[in-house]
């Protein structure tokens, strides 16, 4: 459990990472413009979710 734990870690930290990134080439960020700048990729965020909801499954009761 202790990867999913780690898993669950860096999806995170790579989720709010993403309010940081370079302007997109591809999808919504790519026409929306600067309106997102520093506003974290829910997706990102979502993904993230679901390795909590696993690591928390798996954790030792």
């Amino acid at each position: 459990t202790g990867g999913l734990e780690a898993a669950a870690t860096a999806a995170r930290h790579g989720a709010e990472a993403t309010a940081a990134m370079q302007k997109a080439k591809a999808g919504r960020s790519a026409y929306i413009g600067r309106q997102l700048d520093g506003v974290a990729d829910p997706g990102a965020f979502a993904v993230a979710e679901v390795f909590v909801a696993v690591a928390a499954m798996f954790a030792p009761a």
